[in-house]
């Protein structure tokens, strides 16, 4: 048996392109080279012998090189002729149309209940040669099928469609058959009444052409394959609700939200029309036992779930009488309150957690599906087992303080993962947790499917410091720098996560397995994912252990400027002028006061040229927040005092001897910038523009290209990057060509509009009116006046005194404008839905904001104030959300 190719790719002068292939018997992939006549129509035979069907993947090479490889799946073709012909067309990355053949259309929106098996080969016996046609397609209602039209009596001759085959979906196929050696086909796909078999669509565009001249009379098998219905203007668009699994109540869940939530809040989304549910990270961040391990940011493992969100009551009923007394006791009291009682809720669910696992554990011990999980998840499950149970035992998650096993190593596997190992239940604890932590999360995404609504989750841009990620692979980690985000109008000083950057020469050595692995494992909780602060994937903002705001921070990787540039812009002589703090006599009296002295004589010298600087044991803002944390009396000064470090103009490359240099970040908010000449910083500003906006442009894309294909083709999620903030040029081409949907913010424009202008926004986007980042639509309104004055006038053109308190007009003005946008997808906080409804919303609007960016120790405490069951008996908010659904075009 022959399969002979032909795929039409323009290529450029000294490129090939080629396949990559391997039978359903054999692993190792082999490559063929395919020839051309004139650079553009690709050809090339394979012999089989024993194989009955084959999967291939074409590659364009280059000095025998691959150098890009063609999108999606392996292409897959029956043996069922001697001869087989594949009429191919190259699958190109950069498609937004890709984005349609992840697993929240496939497996969600556009889920199909299709056949088991399909008809390739049944008339093999009986026929000369067949014809296969083949669309990769997953936009159609699953009442609908596709079909094909075609000028031949076997297409129907233009009147009656042959419906097509959706074994494979998203991957169409019908079969004809004919005999001769010459085949010339003119056909259409369209959409077609399953029962009835009638049109609904037509496809757009000229009729599509095939034509055929085969070698021998009988014995072939003919496999065109089209890629996408194409559609005239119709483009599908979803509407979607935002909430954090710890912010959801319903009357079964204990003091938090849980996953079995999400089964509630799934049906409420359908009610309404939607079809996304967004979450914020859903991973285990148990690191010290206290209310800051709410930080959902800050994961312990990027594996593992979040313990406090198990349903407890799905796990089992308590046997023992007094057990279950005391469960609905504590289920009581935190059920009722009005925030989550972090360290509260995880006494109790904890104290009962253990109670059920020595109850469950022989039933537990000998679950097939337990052990399977434990099995496949072991890579990741039995370190983080131990993590946990060497956290409690030394009451410290920080594995530097460990006496013993501080660091990961085959001893940790031989000793305490040994079933002889004499605490070994204490381990066993967390495969029983993770287990039934994963069922319940993998429970609520199957049952959002059956509803035909996405379950959207979050990965974070860093890992903890002190986590197990951190502890069984510090080679991955820069574990003595820390990651951030730069100043920006929501946090001034910039942001301190506190997490370690990545190492990506040491990732990429084998092909960034750890960041495939990770999005392998989110694809199995989620259909869709939030990429958090995409952004670092080009660059990450970098600050120095030693200190503590953002502002003294740099990005990595980064292109310095040697002291011959600094020349070049004007800027020479005795640099230390710009490297080191400027401070005056005035500034100390001005920002201490009758201080000032004190201050001075404790913190500062003068140096032999008459220059303030700080003493050697407060060179850094570390050393100045360690001091005052000892030294109270001084605490109303340490804001002051961290600002006066970072008033520099430059910050000194490191390992460079001081020949490299990078310019401050918002260096013209300074003092230093301000007591310039006006020469001076027109220099600096040229150079600050330069190194911000343009110096990195290439070297940032390629960094983002090195990476992001390879950790975006691991998973089937529907990706979407969040690329707010100070964004380089190149982000917004790279996102499209990767098909990573980017965030419409309207308070944080991308343009120079004061507002995001929500009509303009792009297909290939998310918008949103607020986010967990900020307030809510009300919160916003009510703690800014005049700002709200702007928006009440420019904006939404209306007329009359600026309501002081946001109404619920003004919310569902708001709400409706983004609705109406053009973007793919508008996701709304439920605080922001529910602020439609007078008689349902929050009184204080201020407590309804989740996190609070430039406050590094926020508590994330937030919980919704009604009931998921009461939400969704709330008939008249339901209906007119779903109204405004259908009106906007975004209803499945």
């Amino acid at each position: 048996m022959y399969v002979h190719f032909h795929i039409h790719y323009k290529t450029a002068f000294g490129e090939q392109i080629g396949i990559q292939f391997n039978s359903e018997n054999e692993k190792e992939n082999k490559r063929i080279l395919l020839q051309t006549y004139d650079g553009e129509n690709w050809t090339g035979s394979v012999q089989f012998k024993e194989a009955e069907s084959i999967f291939y993947k074409y590659i364009l090479l280059k000095n025998d090189q691959i150098i890009l490889s063609e999108w999606g799946k392996l292409r897959w073709i029956p043996l069922d002729f001697q001869d087989v012909f594949a009429e191919d067309k190259w699958r190109p990355r950069a498609n937004q149309e890709n984005a349609f053949l992840s697993t929240a259309f496939t497996k969600s929106i556009f889920r199909r209940h299709t056949s088991d098996t399909h008809k390739y080969g049944e008339l093999k016996s009986t026929i000369k040669n067949k014809v296969t046609f083949r669309l990769t397609s997953a936009c159609i209602q699953p009442h609908l099928k596709f079909g094909i039209l075609g000028n031949i009596k076997e297409l129907g001759e233009w009147k009656k469609p042959l419906i097509m085959e959706d074994a494979d979906f998203p991957l169409w196929t019908s079969s004809i058959q004919f005999s001769g050696t010459d085949l010339h086909i003119e056909y259409k796909y369209v959409i077609c009444d399953q029962d009835t078999g009638d049109v609904k669509v037509w496809e757009d565009g000229a009729n599509r052409i095939a034509h055929f001249v085969l070698p021998k009379q009988k014995g072939n098998h003919i496999i065109q394959t089209d890629e996408n219905f194409r559609f005239k203007d119709v483009k599908w668009r979803g509407a979607g609700v935002a909430i954090p699994v710890f912010s959801m109540r319903s009357k079964q869940g204990m003091g938090i939200g849980e996953f079995s939530d999400l089964q509630a809040m799934t049906d409420w989304a359908h009610q309404i029309g939607m079809n996304i549910i967004q979450i914020l990270p859903v991973n285990d961040t148990i690191a010290n036992k206290t209310w800051q391990d709410s930080y959902p940011y800050a994961a312990i493992s990027v594996f593992a779930l979040h313990p406090l969100y198990i349903h407890l009551q799905s796990i089992a009923a308590f046997k023992n009488k007094d057990d279950q007394k005391a469960f609905n006791t504590a289920f009581k009291e935190v059920n009722e309150l009005e925030q989550v009682d972090f360290e509260k809720v995880l006494e109790y669910k904890f104290k009962f957690l253990h109670l059920l696992f020595d109850q469950e554990y022989e039933r537990f011990s000998k679950d097939s599906d337990a052990r399977s999980f434990i099995s496949l998840n072991a890579d990741w499950l039995r370190p983080y087992a131990a993590f946990c149970h060497l956290r409690d035992k030394y009451k410290t998650c920080n594995f530097n303080n460990w006496p013993e096993y501080a660091v990961y190593s085959s001893k940790v596997e031989e000793e305490l993962l040994s079933p002889t190992y004499h605490h070994i239940r204490d381990i066993e604890f967390y495969y029983f947790v993770q287990y039934y932590a994963d069922k319940q999360l993998t429970q609520a995404k199957d049952y959002a499917r059956t509803k035909g609504v996405v379950l959207k989750g979050d990965l974070p841009i860093g890992i903890y410091r002190y986590s197990c990620d951190a502890w069984v692979a510090p080679q991955l980690y820069n574990m003595n720098e820390q990651a951030g985000a730069p100043p920006d109008d929501y946090a001034v000083l910039g942001q301190n996560w506190g997490f370690p950057t990545y190492n990506w020469n040491e990732m990429a050595k084998d092909g960034f397995a750890w960041w495939r692995k990770r999005m392998q494992q989110l694809n199995r909780h989620f259909d869709a994912l939030r990429i958090d602060h995409i952004l670092g994937f080009f660059r990450i903002w970098q600050i120095p252990t030693n200190q503590v705001e953002g502002t003294l921070g740099m990005f990595n990787p980064r292109l310095p400027v040697s002291r011959d540039e600094l020349a070049q812009y004007g800027i020479t002589g005795d640099l230390s002028r710009y490297t080191l703090p400027y401070i005056t006599r005035d500034m100390l009296i001005q920002m201490f006061g009758n201080d000032a002295d004190d201050i001075f004589a404790m913190f500062f010298s003068q140096s032999q040229n008459g220059q303030i600087i700080f003493k050697s044991s407060f060179d850094n803002q570390q050393k100045i927040s360690t001091f005052i944390f000892q030294n109270l009396r001084y605490k109303k000064h340490e804001k002051n005092l961290l600002l006066l470090m970072t008033e520099v103009l430059l910050l000194v490359e490191d390992g460079t001897d001081g020949h490299y240099f990078n310019p401050r970040i918002t260096l013209s908010t300074t003092t230093s910038y301000a007591h310039l000449d006006d020469y001076s910083r027109s220099k600096f500003n040229k150079l600050y523009d330069d190194y911000y906006f343009s110096r990195h442009d290439e070297y940032w894309k390629q960094q983002a290209l090195w990476k992001l294909p390879a950790i975006l083709d691991a998973s089937e999620m529907l990706i979407c990057g969040e690329d707010l903030g100070m964004i380089p040029k190149a982000v917004p081409g790279v996102m499209k060509d990767l098909n990573i949907i980017s965030l419409e913010i309207q308070r944080m424009p991308k343009g120079n509009n004061k507002f995001g202008q929500v009509s303009s926004y792009p297909y290939f986007s998310v918008c949103s009116p607020s986010c967990h980042d900020m307030s809510t639509i009300r919160g916003w309104w009510q703690a800014d006046h005049e700002n709200a004055k702007d928006y009440y006038y420019h904006y939404l053109h209306w007329y009359g005194l600026t309501p002081q308190e946001c109404n619920t007009e003004i919310v569902q003005a708001i709400v409706e404008d983004h609705m109406s946008s053009p973007s793919m997808m508008a996701i709304f906080p439920i605080q922001d839905l529910v602020g439609m409804d007078e008689t349902l919303r929050k009184k204080d609007p201020f407590s309804e904001q989740i996190n609070e960016p430039s406050n590094s120790k926020h508590y994330w405490r937030y919980r919704f104030h009604l009931n998921m069951e009461d939400l969704q008996k709330a008939d008249q908010l339901n209906t007119k959300i779903k109204n405004m659904v259908y009106k906007s075009g975004r209803e499945s």
